[in-house]
């Protein structure tokens, strides 16, 4: 009898902790005000946003007092400025943005975005975040987003062009030197001497991200972007200049902003850096490919450094619904989420307690993007990036053409630089 009672007792205790355990997460959900956000994104296809409509749904029934009004952007940057800059205007500026890096300095410079720093302080789960992630969302000492979308520039080479030439596929180049050393016994040339396979895709234009990253394995800070100044007058950067064109005579010219017309992507070079995206078309148009590519590590220099581009998670410094908002954002930070984009539309996830499962669905290619993920840097975080952006594409093409050394060009850019700014902000 006794224990009949105590087994009753049981299952009472368990039922009662149960339903003030759930009652608990409805009460804690009820604290927050009925409000209906704007969530607004650039669309990429049918998948992604159906991702995204799906999560807000999941959302909405975690928070039925919370409606989250979608509007998709289109994917160009410089048609999101308009619509930012309309929204503006018309005071109906979303609550929740996913940003492009580039709009981080430029649009929180001028307060769009509201300081995340007092939200992430309460927030149990920030350390679980990649410093990258973080990183990438800081602007002069405040918090301006969260990173949830890395795009890495992954060293992305043909085992069966490695082995053509020699040379052992599992043993990829790690340094400058390795990467030069192999680059010239990949390349392939026709009897006129003309290049017709790339050791190494070097572009001829539009070439800022891969620059960038040797820049930083050099050592170069590049740009200070507390102080907002120019850092790349130095022979660091000057040697990475250097380094870069130097290999131009192995490879076949091609535009770096031309994603699809990479000598790589037509299976005609050895060895590049490419995204996710063009690695994903790869596979997609010949299966067999899952076998050819491979990923070689972050390179080094005086550091390892690499190319990543982000997308991350802000909020309007002028909603009126910043509870609220930061609890959709905290939600699609979710592991959950998290886990779900990786599986569904593959996005690399940005918690370190997520790396070993997100690695585990594609070991060969995962372990690379975790790596440079977590070694990424993107376009430097300033009010006035696309101005850098523009200099640095010119210094590029003067060392790559034979006008200009390196730092001749570093020189240059950096005064042009400095006399549009005054032209600017007058200063």
């Amino acid at each position: 009898m006794m224990k009949k009672v105590l087994a009753l007792i049981l299952v009472l205790v368990s039922t009662l902790g149960l339903f003030f355990s759930e009652s608990g997460i409805a009460q804690g959900a009820k604290k927050l005000d009925a409000a209906t956000i704007k969530f607004w994104f650039p669309t990429e296809g049918t998948v992604n946003d159906a991702y995204f409509m799906d999560a807000v749904k999941e959302f909405e029934k975690m928070y039925p007092q919370i409606k989250v009004e979608i509007t998709r952007l289109p994917t160009n940057n410089t048609d999101v400025e308009l619509k930012l800059n309309a929204a503006l205007l018309n005071n109906d500026y979303p609550d929740v943005f996913s940003s492009y890096l580039v709009f981080i300095g430029t649009r929180g410079s001028k307060g769009d975005f509201a300081d995340l720093r007092p939200y992430l302080r309460q927030w149990s789960e920030k350390g679980d975040l990649m410093e990258s992630a973080l990183n990438v969302g800081a602007y002069k000492g405040k918090q301006y987003g969260i990173g949830y979308y890395p795009a890495p520039q992954i060293l992305t080479y043909r085992t069966d062009y490695f082995k053509e030439a020699g040379l052992d596929p599992a043993k990829p180049p790690t340094t400058w030197e390795e990467l030069r050393q192999y680059a010239y016994k990949l390349v392939k040339k026709d009897s006129s001497g003309a290049v017709i396979r790339s050791g190494y895709d070097v572009p001829a234009i539009d070439a800022e991200t891969s620059l960038l990253a040797f820049m930083r394995q050099a050592g170069s800070l590049v740009i200070d972007e507390r102080k907002e100044k120019t850092a790349f007058v130095n022979k660091k950067s000057a040697d990475a200049l250097e380094f870069m064109t130097s290999m131009k005579d192995q490879s076949i010219p091609y535009d770096g902003a031309k994603l699809d017309d990479f000598p790589f992507m037509k299976g005609n070079a050895a060895m590049c850096f490419i995204n996710i995206g063009q690695i994903s078309k790869l596979l997609a148009k010949d299966s067999s490919m899952s076998d050819k590519l491979a990923y070689a590590p972050v390179l080094k220099k005086n550091a390892k450094s690499a190319f990543c581009g982000y997308r991350l998670f802000t909020m309007g410094a002028k909603s009126k619904y910043k509870n609220q908002s930061w609890e959709f954002i905290k939600f699609m930070m979710s592991k959950e989420q998290m886990m779900k984009r990786a599986k569904e539309i593959n996005i690399p996830v940005v918690r370190k307690s997520l790396e070993d499962d997100y690695i585990q669905l594609n070991p060969k290619l995962n372990k690379a993007i975790v790596e440079y993920t977590q070694y990424g840097k993107g376009m430097p975080v300033t009010s006035w990036s696309s101005i850098f952006t523009k200099f640095i594409r010119s210094a590029y093409e003067q060392v790559y053409t034979g006008r200009k050394t390196p730092m001749q060009a570093l020189k240059e850019i950096d005064l042009s630089i400095k006399k549009e700014l005054e032209g600017i902000f007058g200063k």
